[in-house]
């Protein structure tokens, strides 16, 4: 994150004007390099946070999350956040996504890059159609079909409620918001609760899995668990059965009578 104030930026630019800077400013935004807020004056260089390492370190990702707080701009706050999921799918392994304040970052309101709105001013109107006083913001589309913060809760009481092993409740619903997040409130809710039910009936309580561990994995990928096959048992041959039982693969088929022809 930056200030975004173009006349104060053409003074460190010999020759340069603002209209310079925009100029310039505006093909990094139609290549989604920058998205800028110019009611915040606020400017984010969209692809900081993969290539410069931030989210491999956990400590640093923690400053991260302290720099997000200080953001003004709610549509630069939302890009970050889809930045943050997006990364999240592509590096699991990155340390950031361990830490708790980070995921739930992630859990906020998401805005796409790629579909925020841009607008340009006309350099000449009609004097009654004079435009406000600025030359290029970006308004973030609306989504209603997000869901609210007290549906997620909803949701995740009646998820956690089927789920048979609890524990690590609130990493369970980081972890939660983040999936609902991406693939759906109703659709997570719903693998929750079959894959918690099918759990109940056919395993163990220690060997099912935390639910945050569950959601992490994208588990409800996996054919739903069955109870264990009963295991048959073979009754044990005697010593000396085993033994003839080589003897004869070795030396030939059993004679006439079998064990009877030896004798007692």
């Amino acid at each position: 994150m930056a200030d975004w104030r173009p006349k104060r930026l053409a003074t460190l630019a010999s020759g340069r004007t603002p209209a310079d800077v925009e100029a310039a400013a505006s093909e990094l935004i139609e290549g989604l390099y920058i998205v800028t807020d110019e009611d915040t004056e606020e400017v984010l260089i969209r692809s900081f946070m993969k290539h410069d390492g931030l989210l491999q370190k956990p400590n640093v990702a923690k400053a991260m999350v302290k720099a997000y707080d200080q953001v003004y701009s709610l549509t630069l706050k939302g890009v970050i956040v889809h930045e943050l999921n997006k990364l999240h799918e592509r590096f699991p392994e990155w340390k950031a996504f361990e830490v708790e304040a980070v995921l739930d970052v992630m859990g906020n309101r998401s805005v796409n890059p790629s579909e925020v709105v841009s607008r340009r001013v006309p350099e000449t109107l009609p004097e009654r159609d004079a435009p406000l006083l600025t030359t290029n913001y970006l308004l973030p589309t609306t989504d209603n079909s997000l869901p609210s913060p007290i549906e997620i809760d909803e949701a995740f009481e009646r998820s956690y409620g089927a789920w048979p092993k609890k524990t690590e409740r609130k990493k369970s619903f980081d972890k939660f918001k983040v999936a609902a997040k991406r693939h759906g409130l109703e659709f997570v809710t719903a693998k929750v609760i079959e894959f918690g039910e099918a759990y109940e009936r056919t395993t163990e309580k220690q060997f099912v899995p935390a639910l945050n561990v569950w959601l992490n994995g994208e588990r409800w990928t996996d054919d739903l668990p069955e109870p264990p096959q009963p295991r048959t048992i073979q009754p044990p041959q005697s010593r000396t059965a085993q033994n003839l039982d080589a003897y004869w693969k070795e030396f030939g088929d059993d004679p006439e009578g079998g064990m009877a022809a030896i004798g007692p």
